[in-house]
C-alpha cells in the first residue's frame, strides 16, 4: 500500500476515534442531564415549592458543568433591580456590604434586556469593555468564558443563569448549549405551574362572566377589611349596586359594566357579582362624602354616550350605600345597603342609609 494511501487511512481512523469518542461523550453526557427528568417532572407536578425547586435545578446543573461556575441572578423587567439567588465564597466578592450586586456589566444588562436571544455565549471575558466591572472577578479566578441563559417568570423578573469557564476545561459548545436549554425548560415548566395554579386559585375565586369576586370570596375578603377597620379604628362603606333591567342578563354587556366599576374603585377595593342582579362594592373611607364620590363617579361613567346601545346599563342601576362602624358586621351592611338601593323603587341614582333613614347626600348627614 503507497504511503500517502497509508497517511490518508491513518487520518480517517483518527477522525472517526475521535468523532466516535466526542458521540460517546454527548450521549453520556444527554443521559445523565435527563437521567433525574422524571423526579423533576414529578415535584413540578407535585406543586413543589417554587424556592425548593429553584435550588434543585441549582444543584442538578452545577454537578452537570462540574468544570464550570454557575451564577444565578434574578433582575426586574426594567433591568434596574439585581440580586443573586444565591451567595457563595466565590461571588460575595461581586457584593457590597449590604448585600447588593456593586455593578452590573453592560453585556449581561444587554443580555437581560433583549428577551428574543434568550442564550448567549462570550469569550475572553476578561478582555471584552462590557464585562470590564468584573475583571477583577474574571481573573482572579481564571474565567475566560461566559454561556448564559435567562428566562422570564411573566410576573416582571428575569431569571439568568451564567456558566462562567476556564480555557484549559472548556465544555463544547453543543453541550453547553443542551445544558443551557435543559435549565430554561426547567424553569419555564415552573413557572407555567405557578400560573397555572395562580389562574386555578382565580378562577375559584372569580365569577367567569365578570372577572368580579364570587360572593363567598367577597365576604371572606371583606370580613378582613371589617377586621382591620376596627383595629384602626377606620370607617368603611358597602355599596349595593340594584341591575333595573328586567330582560334576561347579557353577560357580555354585565361585563362591561363591570370593567366599568374597577376603573371606579382603587386596586385594593373590593367588587363582587354577589347574585344574578346585584353587584357590590367595599370601600375603605375616611369620611363619609367619599362613599358618595364613588357612587356619583360610577353613575357619570354609566351616562356616557358611547354606552348608549348598552340595553343593561341603559335600563340603570340603582345604589345604595351603608357604612361601618355603624353597622358592625357585613350581614347589616349589605341588608342595610340593599334596603337603601330598593328605597329608590327602581330608578337610577344612590341613597346612603345612615341609622336607619335614607338620604340623597351626605351634606344631610353633617346637619342631623
Amino acid at each position: 500500500m503507497p504511503i500517502d494511501s497509508s497517511n490518508e487511512l491513518l487520518k480517517e481512523r483518527q477522525v472517526l476515534r475521535s468523532r466516535v469518542a466526542y458521540l460517546e461523550k454527548e450521549r453520556d453526557f444527554i443521559k445523565d442531564l435527563y437521567s433525574d427528568m422524571p423526579q423533576m417532572l414529578h415535584m413540578i407536578s407535585k406543586g413543589a415549592l417554587l424556592s425548593s425547586l429553584l435550588n434543585s435545578f441549582k444543584n442538578r446543573l452545577q454537578a452537570q458543568l462540574p468544570k464550570a461556575y454557575c451564577l444565578f441572578i434574578v433582575c426586574d423587567k426594567d433591568c434596574s433591580q439585581w440580586h443573586l439567588q444565591y451567595v457563595d465564597s466565590i461571588n460575595e466578592s461581586l457584593l457590597s456590604p449590604n448585600g447588593r450586586l456593586i455593578t452590573v456589566p453592560q453585556a449581561l444588562i444587554t443580555f437581560a434586556a433583549t428577551p428574543s436571544c434568550p442564550k448567549r455565549h462570550d469569550i475572553n471575558i476578561p478582555n471584552l469593555s462590557d464585562w470590564k466591572h468584573w475583571q477583577v472577578f474574571f481573573k482572579r479566578h481564571g474565567f475566560s468564558d461566559a454561556s448564559m441563559v435567562s428566562v422570564s417568570d411573566g410576573q416582571g423578573s428575569i431569571y439568568l443563569m451564567l456558566a462562567f469557564q476556564r480555557e484549559d476545561t472548556l465544555l463544547e459548545g453543543e453541550l453547553m448549549a443542551l445544558a443551557l436549554d435543559s435549565y430554561a425548560s426547567w424553569l419555564d415548566a415552573v413557572f407555567e405551574r405557578e400560573k397555572a395554579d395562580y389562574l386555578l386559585l382565580e378562577d375559584s375565586h372569580r365569577d367567569p362572566s365578570t372577572g368580579l369576586l364570587r360572593r363567598f370570596s367577597f365576604d371572606n375578603s371583606f370580613g378582613i377589611v371589617l377586621k382591620d377597620s376596627r383595629r384602626h379604628f377606620q370607617r368603611a362603606a358597602l355599596l349595593s349596586l340594584k341591575l333595573l333591567s328586567t330582560s334576561k342578563i347579557d353577560e357580555d354587556e354585565l361585563k362591561v359594566l363591570a370593567d366599568i366599576m374597577q376603573d371606579t374603585v382603587r386596586d385594593n377595593d373590593l367588587l363582587a357579582h354577589y347574585d344574578e342582579r346585584e353587584l357590590v362594592m367595599g370601600i375603605r373611607i375616611q369620611h363619609l362624602e367619599d362613599a358618595e364620590i364613588v357612587a356619583t363617579k360610577l353613575l357619570k361613567s354609566l351616562s356616557d354616550s358611547s354606552l348608549s346601545s348598552n340595553r343593561l346599563i341603559r335600563a340603570g342601576v340603582s345604589i345604595g350605600i351603608a357604612f361601618y362602624p355603624e353597622h358592625s358586621s357585613l350581614e347589616l351592611l349589605h341588608q342595610s345597603a340593599s334596603f337603601a338601593a330598593n328605597s329608590l323603587h327602581n330608578l337610577p341614582g344612590y341613597r346612603l342609609e345612615f341609622h336607619g333613614d335614607y338620604y340623597e347626600s351626605s351634606s344631610e348627614l353633617y346637619s342631623l
